[in-house]
């Protein structure tokens, strides 16, 4: 009887005839074998782009125009339908890519240390940043395709199948439970994080204190506060500065990211133009105040309505230091320490006003200072790929309202996602359900 072929990666480098691709190398992808070969694999774009575009389109910062009848991947995330591909022939939308980047990672993971012309410390750093490169891809995709993490159901929620094989051959695995993904996925960028050195050759190339922001995002995400700020602390150890607004013109005199001292580790967008022209909604629009220069700097005016633009020519969906100083904020807030959670605030409000409009934010109480960092973390992190994965978590803690998507012409409400919507989990796509017909379905 056939094997099944291993259909989550290869469906973005094989067509669907199985039998064509048994013991056979995907096309397109070699198994390296000097360092630079490896290193080649860690400088493509797919593993530098490896933030899903549809995964821009669910937030609520987002308006989109689209006919109520369309059917487009954009759509289909934009109205949270359960199914984001409207075409079951080609790779589906986050799963392809971000399986294809396992792959990729598992080449490098499973062969790094047998390459030739380099040192057992040159092996491991990239075996380090093939680890993160997975962790990274296979949290991505947990927040599309499982629910929200809820310690009370970890244990038995679908997460996603695991893979660490290249073989071809080898069967898909059933997905995992959500605790034993996450479990997965903490556990290589904790060991990244003793591979990796303190810089890199660039900013798209993963280190030791990226590695630990990528963690305090993740702790962020699944409610453990206090490794989310025990990661933050570690990551803001690197070097780095915050950008004062007030000292460009514009923001084309921006650094570009990968000398921006704010970020700490680039990743674009699988889009390359994204977020460029996305309509901002009219609840993301009302949180900026007058002076506030992220609106003025990185909006534009058009028919349709106001829009992001992208400064000095790219956008970054990797970990910045702007967001570890608000996630330390949020941790601080949530422990009730209020002027701890505003200082964070402040010492990145003030660089991003101008100076005569600039006014501290403050807070009476730890439900308000909460409110203020959850506002402020919104408008510095908008159109950077963190908004979904805040709505899951926030709508888990009760603090997400309604999301209606109106027609702005009509005034017309087109659809609602509620709190604790199914809807904030999209379906295992239709590709995979058609090749693994075993695989559990959310």
């Amino acid at each position: 009887m056939m094997k099944k072929i291993w259909t989550i990666a290869l469906i973005t480098v094989c067509s669907s005839a199985c039998n064509k691709f048994l013991d056979v190398k995907p096309k397109g992808v070699i198994i390296p074998e000097k360092l630079t070969d490896f290193e080649g694999l860690l400088n493509s774009q797919k593993m530098m782009l490896s933030f899903p575009e549809a995964l821009m389109y669910c937030t609520d910062d987002y308006y989109g125009v689209y006919n109520e009848q369309e059917k487009s991947m954009q759509a289909n995330a934009y109205y949270w339908q359960p199914n984001i591909d409207v075409n079951d022939q080609i790779s589906p939308a986050i799963w392809g890519s971000g399986y294809e980047i396992i792959y990729r990672a598992n080449v490098i993971i499973n062969n790094v240390m047998k390459a030739t012309e380099s040192s057992e410390q040159q092996r491991r750093q990239i075996l380090g940043e093939g680890m993160a490169a997975r962790a990274e891809a296979y949290f991505n995709m947990l927040t599309a395709f499982a629910k929200a993490y809820n310690p009370a159901t970890a244990n038995s929620d679908p997460g996603l199948p695991l893979v660490t094989s290249t073989n071809v051959t080898t069967q898909i695995p059933q997905r995992s439970s959500v605790q034993t993904t996450l479990d997965s996925v903490i556990h290589d960028l904790q060991l990244a994080v003793t591979m990796l050195p303190e810089q890199n050759i660039n900013r798209y190339r993963c280190t030791k204190y990226a590695a630990c922001g990528m963690l305090s995002r993740i702790y962020l995400y699944i409610g453990n506060y206090g490794e989310a700020d025990r990661f933050a602390d570690s990551a803001l150890k690197a070097r780095h500065e915050l950008l004062n607004y007030n000292n460009f013109e514009s923001s084309n005199d921006f650094p570009v990211n990968d000398f921006n001292p704010e970020v700490l580790w680039q990743r674009g967008c699988d889009n390359y133009m994204i977020p460029s022209g996305m309509l901002y909604s009219d609840t993301l629009r009302s949180l900026f105040r007058e002076g506030d220069l992220r609106y003025s700097y990185l909006t534009e005016n058009t028919q349709e309505g106001v829009v992001r633009t992208i400064a000095n020519g790219s956008a970054n969906f990797g970990i910045t230091f702007p967001e570890l100083y608000l996630t330390r904020a949020e941790v601080a807030a949530r422990k009730g320490n209020i002027p701890a959670a505003m200082d964070f605030v402040n010492f990145l409000r003030k660089t991003r006003f101008e100076k005569d409009n600039y006014t501290p934010s403050s807070a009476a109480t730890q439900e308000e200072a909460l409110d203020i960092v959850l506002a402020e973390r919104r408008r510095e992190l908008a159109f950077s790929g963190q908004r979904w994965m805040d709505m899951k978590r926030l709508d888990r803690d009760g603090r997400m309202p309604a999301i209606k998507r109106v027609n702005r012409e009509t005034g017309a409400v087109i659809t609602v996602l509620e709190p604790n919507s199914r809807h904030y989990t999209f379906q295992i796509p239709a590709r995979v359900r058609k090749f693994n017909p075993s695989i559990s379905i959310n």
